[in-house]
């Protein structure tokens, strides 16, 4: 349902009333304040403390300069709509907000982010600290950056070993094709019937991480499979990479090998899995994210001591076997500086704290997402906290980015339409496909900009 205009101006005085946004940069008597946004939750409280640490610093040595933190409760769509919201006015706009790298271009092509080249020249650790492919995950269409990383990731297959161990599986295990997967997930359905064999995410209510975790994992390992075409500078419509991916998630749900219809379209299907259902040898295979191991640390909100030895991991095959084998998705999250800010060299000099090697180190060993600075990945505390950490760092080699363009949220809403036809059958592959191909001319601004398959 559209949300009429009347509808949304009332809700942003609301929200402004209330003290969220409401005037960053504010200058009073000489005082300055940087208001910095970002998601947080229950069960992910690493952001913050990473903030908080920053924060302390910051205000230590910038004297006059007061940090307001403004954090966002709930998911990251509830984030992405509340951030869109406030950056409609530079009255309610933040200073300096958390971003997701997949949302950069749509905001840069709408003018709400500042490019930071001028700054990051000056910041010695840019050019040392930062490489060359991690730098790419906020570069604009007009090549500028627009942020800095704070995480990057990749994806694979994480697996109970205790649940394989039962169901006769080997240990450790490494599926060579799709049908690996599928046939390792079937026998843990007949041989432990109260688990759940795969979990993964394909339901609109989960946003991009049914796209990226979900759909972009099964396409990007079929050959040749892509959303954009680089080579023509299009988009592609449809074909039989798209119709594959679909008729693996078809199969999950079909023959009931993932999670119940209601946990698959429930919001906090992941706190499910990973604080409660995988600890407790409820799921047997999860397709998830490098980051996955910080919801079973010392530091999260339900630890899992034995996770070290009770969780196996292992890469996404290719569809059937093809090279390189195995397939990753890559992304992440970055500090960026909102183009309404009056204070722009204070918030470039936040950015710069939020990311130094203390603060990012301590995000990282929280969270469990792989590091973006050199400094840190060389760490013993941060390698020798999670045994993991090679393996999805090692998965760089295979890994696919998304087409992070301005229409590239507009394309994942359309893919993540198609996954939950598919996920409720509702509709076939076939018909989901179909009607991807259908809505995609105008969700990428024309049929010129479509590559048929």
């Amino acid at each position: 349902m559209k949300r009429s205009l009347a509808g949304s101006l009332l809700l942003l005085t609301a929200l402004t009333a209330t003290g969220c946004g409401g005037g960053a940069s504010q200058e009073s008597s000489g005082a300055k304040e940087l208001e910095v946004l970002y998601r947080v939750d229950q069960t992910w409280p690493h952001m913050e403390k990473m903030l908080t640490s920053t924060k302390k610093q910051y205000e230590a040595s910038h004297p006059g300069v007061t940090i307001k933190l403004t954090p966002v409760q709930g998911t990251n769509e509830s984030y992405y709509t509340k951030l869109a919201l406030l950056n409609r006015s530079p009255d309610s706009a933040p200073d300096v907000y958390f971003h997701d790298t997949f949302q950069v271009n749509a905001d840069v092509a709408a003018g709400k982010l500042a490019p930071l080249d001028d700054y990051l020249a000056k910041w010695p650790d840019w050019s040392t600290q930062f490489p060359d492919s991690v730098k790419q995950a906020a570069k604009g269409g007009d090549g500028k950056i627009y942020g800095v990383p704070i995480s990057t990731d990749t994806r694979g297959l994480w697996y109970q070993k205790d649940v394989f161990a039962k169901a006769g599986l080997p240990v450790p295990w490494e599926p060579k094709t799709w049908n690996d997967v599928l046939t390792a997930a079937r026998t843990i359905k007949q041989k432990l019937p109260g688990v759940i064999p795969f979990s993964m995410y394909s339901a609109k209510i989960h946003g991009e991480a049914s796209t990226m975790q979900g759909f972009e994992m099964l396409l990007y390992g079929t050959p040749g499979g892509t959303l954009y075409d680089e080579t023509q500078q299009k988009w592609v419509a449809g074909g039989k990479n798209f119709t594959d991916a679909l008729a693996f998630v078809n199969t999950v749900y079909r023959e009931e090998l993932g999670p119940k219809q209601a946990d698959a379209h429930y919001a906090k299907l992941a706190d499910k899995v990973n604080l409660e259902w995988f600890p407790a040898g409820k799921v047997g295979i999860s397709l998830d994210g490098a980051w996955t191991s910080g919801a079973w640390k010392p530091t999260s909100t339900k630890p899992w001591p034995e996770w070290k030895d009770k969780a196996g991991w292992t890469a996404m095959p290719t569809q059937n076997g093809e090279e390189p084998g195995a397939v990753s998705m890559s992304g992440g999250w970055v500090m960026a500086m909102s183009s309404y800010t009056k204070l722009k060299q204070e918030a470039f000099d936040f950015i710069t704290v939020a990311t130094n090697k203390e603060n990012s180190l301590l995000y990282a060993t929280g969270s469990g997402d792989l590091a973006p600075r050199k400094d840190v990945a060389a760490d013993p505390k941060y390698t020798g906290d999670n045994p993991s950490v090679k393996f999805f760092t090692d998965l760089a080699a295979v890994t696919h980015y998304r087409p992070a363009f301005e229409a590239y949220p507009k394309v994942s809403a359309q893919v993540q339409e198609a996954l939950e036809a598919v996920t409720t059958g509702s509709q076939t592959p076939e018909e989901a496909t179909a009607a991807y191909v259908k809505a995609l001319p105008t969700a990428v601004g024309g049929p010129d900009k479509v590559l048929a398959r």
